[in-house]
């Protein structure tokens, strides 16, 4: 009976990772809008998925902030303002230029070697227009330095906000004539990095992240979602 139970608890867990996952791609794609209803008989068919494991999913969401769940409305896909917007990546580019500035006193020739091919990989995305691959080694990228950093709560911090504009990551990259700007500046963060400029490197990263603020914030002004 045990063994009946704990399998049934690994089903549902794995359901709710695949329903976690699916929605949150969605949203992240826009497949499902800021403000949008999340139904969960529609999602439930939508995605194949049950309605336990759905509900942990959208709890997950929640906690994480690209889900609302509300009285009598129920779950919806939240809305960021612009101003949040501009205010969590205000704080994302401070924490993670000092990331990469601590990050990149300890940084071997092997992992730069590793950065290096990663950079390559995510300028022929950008270029060929294949954003989903971007945002993949985009997010691998940047999440590299706080990790590296040896700081646990840093990483966290930013991991956690890096979840609640994870849409509007999707929505930078699409926006027109912006694509060499990122594959510039990604290039002179690893450039310092590899001089050993750690403080340039971490000036440079909070100086890219703080320019994708100001194009997500000005493209959002001026379009409604």
């Amino acid at each position: 009976m045990k063994k009946i139970k704990s399998r049934r608890r690994q089903r549902i867990v794995t359901q709710r990772e695949k329903a976690y996952q699916v929605i949150r791609d969605a949203i992240t794609f826009g497949d499902l809008r800021p403000g949008e209803r999340l139904v969960e008989e529609k999602i439930c068919e939508m995605f194949k998925v049950g309605r336990t494991p759905l509900r942990e999913a959208l709890r997950q969401l929640q906690m994480e902030g690209c889900v609302d769940v509300l009285p009598n409305k129920g779950a919806m896909v939240s809305k960021i303002s612009v101003q949040d917007i501009e205010n969590i990546y205000s704080l994302i580019a401070i924490m993670e230029g000092f990331a990469v500035e601590v990050a990149a006193k300890n940084i071997q020739s092997s992992d730069i070697k590793m950065l290096s091919n990663l950079l390559n990989n995510l300028n022929i995305d950008g270029r060929k227009g294949n954003y989903r691959k971007w945002i993949e080694r985009n997010s691998l990228f940047h999440s590299y330095f706080p990790k590296q950093s040896g700081n646990r709560y840093l990483s966290e911090m930013v991991e956690s906000l890096r979840k609640r504009v994870y849409i509007y990551r999707f929505i930078a990259i699409t926006i027109p004539n912006h694509i060499e700007d990122y594959i510039s500046a990604h290039e002179k963060i690893l450039k310092a990095i590899a001089n050993g400029e750690s403080k340039a490197a971490g000036i440079a990263m909070k100086k890219h992240v703080l320019c994708v603020k100001g194009i997500i914030s000005e493209f959002l002004r001026n379009t409604r979602l």
